[in-house]
């Protein structure tokens, strides 16, 4: 967080996306930090509001809100809404004119930025569902600034996830101004440049974490000679590489001249390797890393190949009993974590120094089915 504020300068709004990892402590650790938030659904403010920390800094973002979503972002007093498809128009007017109230938003704005990086993770292409085209914004704007219940305040770009490079960014926002330069209506009363994140991580490579100094560098001084003001919504940035997920060896098993190492973690505890294939570093917890092994399958108990959190990887040489650690687990893995095969999902610790403390406790089976009835 504080690599960010020095990179983008402290008037930048650093708004932490709650779908990273939306656990109370975790959210009031980076609100006494001083970020405001990121949400995508309603549910995200209700967690901001039982986390009892500010909202009057969030950006409410999502392809496709609800109108009882929005209302409870109107009634809690967020920043700005993203405004992602045309269709969203008539509905915000309408709940402005019933609230009598003037809602602020930012338009989202697909410049058609092929970021390189992984088909799930894209969001800035014209092919992808994110945001309004050029070629269609300029009458959104017009039809935007002719309601009296609704302002435009901003532009919003987010390109993908896991950008390396900071050149996407920079082009983003020579095609953000060019739109803004083709008429006044689109550049008038604009307050905030929203570049979304997806600033690189490294998970275990050095060289892949996006040089956040060197796009401060890139577009904060074309901001404020327009005296706009930057928003970043990073939520992988901040908090990936904080979290671990601990496993247990259950046991080693090999078939046809391959070796699998058999965990009790497993995908639905973190889906990462086998929704995106990625690729976290794994660590033996109490002795030396060592590649003993030419390579091996790190594999868990849910009934499905995809069951994996390593394939082909070299390591070190462990028996039944001995735990690992999968590093870089802190985004996208208890917030994605489900309860596919009647799996329990795990206990969170937050540590700090030789301090743990429990910030949510291991779920109990029978709290799994609590909801269900049986007619």
């Amino acid at each position: 967080y504080r690599l960010l504020r020095d990179a983008l300068g402290e008037d930048a709004h650093v708004c932490y996306a709650v779908k990273s990892n939306s656990n109370l402590a975790i959210l009031r650790l980076l609100a006494d930090l001083g970020a405001g938030f990121d949400l995508v659904s309603g549910g995200e403010l209700r967690r901001l509001q039982a986390a009892g920390v500010p909202v009057e800094g969030a950006v409410f973002a999502g392809v496709a809100k609800q109108e009882w979503e929005i209302e409870a972002a109107l009634q809690a007093g967020i920043l700005l809404f993203n405004l992602e498809s045309e269709h969203e128009l008539p509905m915000l007017a309408e709940l402005g004119r019933r609230h009598d109230r003037e809602i602020r938003l930012a338009v989202r704005l697909n410049v058609d930025v092929d970021a390189q990086t992984h088909e799930y993770i894209s969001t800035g292409r014209r092919r992808d569902k994110f945001g309004i085209s050029l070629e269609r914004a300029g009458a959104v704007v017009e039809a935007l600034s002719s309601s009296p219940h609704l302002r435009l305040c901003g532009y919003h770009v987010h390109l993908g996830s896991l950008l390396r490079r900071i050149e996407p960014y920079v082009l983003a926002l020579d095609r953000v101004l060019e739109f803004m330069d083709g008429d006044a209506v689109r550049r008038d009363g604009v307050e905030f440049y929203d570049c979304g994140g997806g600033f690189g991580v490294s998970y275990g490579d050095d060289q892949g974490i996006l040089d956040v100094a060197a796009l401060g560098r890139a577009i904060v001084p074309r901001l404020r000679e327009r005296g706009v003001t930057p928003i970043l919504e990073p939520g992988r940035f901040l908090i990936a590489d904080a979290g671990i997920l601990a496993t247990r060896v259950l046991g080693l098993k090999e078939s046809g001249g391959h070796r699998f190492v058999l965990v009790d973690g497993a995908m639905n505890d973190l889906i990462r390797p086998s929704l995106y294939g990625a690729e976290h570093p794994i660590l033996p917890v109490t002795k030396p890393v060592d590649t003993g092994w030419s390579s091996c399958d790190i594999v868990g108990p849910v009934c499905e190949s995809g069951d994996f959190f390593a394939r082909n990887r070299p390591f070190a040489p462990v028996q039944s009993g001995e735990s690992l650690a999968v590093l870089a687990a802190g985004a996208y893995g208890a917030s994605m974590a489900s309860n596919y095969n009647t799996r329990r999902r795990p206990a969170e610790v937050l540590v700090e120094g030789a301090e743990a403390r429990l910030i949510r406790r291991r779920e109990s089976f029978e709290e799994m089915w609590a909801q269900e009835e049986n007619p």
